[in-house]
């Protein structure tokens, strides 16, 4: 299996699975020092091969700090990691070839005003309990100053 991460300020999949994204490509957002960041998507495509399809799939999407340590959001006395899971079933359409691969959109939304200090940040994607390095999208928080 193999994914691509995209981050955004908005995305969304409609009924026949296509992504429909908005501003897409960002490395670099600002907030940190008491600004909250602005709305963010991140999108997960999925490559699943033929033989990995019609049986289900464990999907972790999760945000880390520079040091690979999840980031806790949330009331400080009932603080949680980031984290996005879901299982996926890719099922096999009439007349697609035996042996291609299938594509999996996964949208992960963030609405405005997550608190993030400034810092270098990463979103991870794991299948299955496995990870890859390519499966993550980085991204830096500066100072608004």
């Amino acid at each position: 299996m193999k994914a691509t991460l995209l981050l955004c300020d908005a995305a969304q999949v409609d009924p026949a699975g296509k992504v429909h994204i908005l501003g897409a490509g960002w490395t670099v957002v600002t907030g940190g020092n008491g600004v909250p960041l602005p709305a963010q998507a991140v999108v997960a495509m999925v490559h699943v091969p033929w033989h990995e399809t019609v049986r289900p799939h464990f999907l972790r999407l999760r945000l880390e700090d520079a040091d690979g340590n999840p980031v806790l959001v949330g009331p400080p006395d009932a603080r949680q990691p980031m984290v996005h899971e879901q299982t996926v079933v890719v099922n096999r359409p009439a007349g697609a070839p035996e042996g291609i691969t299938l594509d999996v959109p996964v949208v992960v939304s963030i609405g405005p005003g997550m608190p993030l200090p400034a810092g270098r940040y990463a979103w991870r994607l794991e299948s299955d309990g496995a990870s890859d390095e390519d499966w993550m999208a980085t991204f830096h928080v500066r100072d608004p100053g």
